[in-house]
């Protein structure tokens, strides 16, 4: 696994000089690339020092990706086990794919969600769960609840839709910019596409950070002047980002398997 780094460049929205916010894109079963992107970004706290980290996963921990599982496991953990010399808020919210799967675990799980659900890569999420295909939603959603363990169910049900740290507001898909702010749908945080991501005339003042649509740039991920989008594919591309945000200025953390 290789590890990248961008130049430092200008933080559109700065935070306060030695704040340390890292936000980790989609990152779909691919537990080997979260791992070595935790031991990279506690490099950086351990050479940068700062006086606060906090460490947001955007979402979509299952699904695609071999190993889901152990996926679940690193997250529940966070950057705060790889680093143990300095105090890490880690924050995971809910992504559109670990829905589905909270929705089985609480029993909610509709015939046809579990179709969706395994047509898009839920059943690697099954067999990293060594559940077998079962087409019953109920079927199903009681093989998860017996073989995720407890601990990780509940804290599934802690997932939050977003989080905010000054003007940057960090969530899965995006925000609808036809609705106030603080009146946005789970639906549009979870799912929303065109309405975002081509929005025209952007009625907030802050920079979101985003995953869900996936982009494969060559160098970097663009960075528009209402949202950067940080989910690259890494079941499909090999490669998982991530973008540190310290104090006025930001880059982008890159690791890559191909």
């Amino acid at each position: 696994m290789k590890v990248t780094r961008t130049d430092w460049q200008d933080n559109p929205k700065p935070l306060p000089d030695r704040r340390m916010v890292a936000a980790i894109g989609d990152v779909h079963g691919c537990a080997e690339h979260l791992e070595a992107m935790y031991k990279a970004l506690a490099e950086d706290i351990a050479r940068l020092h700062p006086d606060e980290t906090t460490c947001v996963l955007l979402g979509d921990l299952v699904d695609r990706g071999p190993n889901s599982l152990d996926c679940l496991g690193l997250a529940m953990d966070g950057l705060q086990a790889f680093s143990r010399n300095a105090a890490v808020e880690d924050i995971t919210l809910l992504g559109n794919h670990d829905a589905w799967l909270k929705q089985a675990v609480e029993r909610r799980l509709g015939e046809e969600d579990a179709r969706v659900w395994a047509y898009n890569g839920g059943d690697k999420t099954f067999a990293s769960l060594g559940i077998p295909p079962l087409s019953a939603a109920d079927e199903l959603s009681a093989a998860i609840r017996a073989k995720l363990p407890e601990e990780v169910a509940v804290w599934l049900g802690e997932m939050r839709l977003n989080h905010r740290v000054g003007d940057l507001l960090f969530v899965h898909a995006g925000i609808d910019p036809r609705r106030p702010l603080e009146d946005q749908s789970e639906h549009a945080q979870l799912w929303i596409r065109d309405a975002f991501l081509h929005a025209e005339d952007w009625p907030f003042e802050v920079l979101v950070i985003h995953g869900h649509t996936v982009d494969a740039p060559e160098n970097q991920p663009e960075i528009f002047p209402h949202r950067i989008g940080i989910d690259t594919g890494a079941f499909a591309t090999g490669v998982l980002t991530a973008v540190e945000f310290v104090g006025a200025s930001m880059r982008f953390v890159i690791a890559d398997s191909r």
